[in-house]
């Protein structure tokens, strides 16, 4: 299964300038937009921490072999 990391926002902000809706449906959606922007960025921070983490944990070479390099 794909992953998918992005939700393309453009038509739900499209829906809130052209569609024929109520105030509140239109605070709602724009209540959903910002948390999805907020879990987006907050998402791509997770994954940075992840992978920085993981770098430092995990050597890049293994010990044997570093040490077979520096004989």
């Amino acid at each position: 299964m794909p992953e998918r990391t992005e939700l393309d926002l453009s038509s739900y902000k499209e829906l809130l300038q052209h569609g024929g809706l109520q105030d509140k449906e239109k605070a709602m959606i724009q209540e959903l937009i910002e948390q999805v922007e907020e879990l987006q960025a907050e998402n791509a921070r997770l994954r940075k921490t992840l992978l920085r983490v993981n770098a430092a944990n995990n050597p890049r070479m293994s010990t044997k072999l570093k040490e077979a390099l520096y004989e």
